[in-house]
């Protein structure tokens, strides 16, 4: 009876041991492994425009990264109110050819286009985009991670396309200032003492 119990007590032992040593392996994989995600945003300093981004945010940096689509994706596609014309099919770019490494927290950003360009490719549906990769200098045999992100055009709708590059703006104004100042400083000079 006594063997019995000791018996259930070490196989009770070796789960916990098993189940903390997953756990830490799991800790571990999530503190150095890549992950590259890809969505859209607006740019910030191109009213209208809307980008493309390809990211790892993962904490380990991501190699020979590949990327598979439920349907095709647009390139190109302006036009602020739908098109006539539908926009061309994506044909190159790293979506198209792949990316060989990506650093942690670094990012690519595509022109992709504007809301009625994108919408007349895209409809109102979500296109997935999955990445393939593998973590970079890695020497264990299961070296593929994945992941899958979800592409929408219907999330900018009556989005603010407002101008709100600052910097451009005070840029342009210091130069034309600059410009006024040299006019009147040039207006006293020829004016004489």
């Amino acid at each position: 009876m006594q063997t019995e119990w000791v018996n259930w007590v070490s196989l009770f032992m070796a789960l916990i041991a098993t189940a903390s040593a997953m756990i830490t392996y799991a800790v571990y994989r999530s503190s150095t492994d890549p992950e590259v995600i890809v969505y859209a945003d607006t740019d910030k300093k191109r009213p209208s425009v809307i980008i493309l981004i390809i990211e790892n945010i993962g904490k380990g940096p991501a190699e020979n990264i590949s990327f598979k689509t439920s349907r095709s994706l647009p390139e190109k596609a302006f036009s602020i109110e739908e098109p006539r014309n539908m926009p061309n099919t994506m044909s190159s770019g790293p979506i198209v050819s792949g990316i060989p490494f990506l650093a942690p927290n670094q990012k690519i950003v595509l022109t992709w286009g504007q809301y009625g360009g994108l919408k007349k490719y895209i409809g109102g549906e979500s296109i997935v985009v999955t990445a393939y990769y593998g973590r970079a200098n890695a020497k264990v045999w299961l070296n593929k991670l994945s992941s899958s992100s979800k592409l929408s055009v219907e999330a900018f709708y009556q989005t603010d396309i407002s101008d709100s590059n600052w910097d451009k703006k005070i840029s342009e104004t210091l130069i034309k200032t600059n410009e006024q100042l040299k006019s009147i400083d040039k207006a006293i000079k020829s004016l004489g003492p």
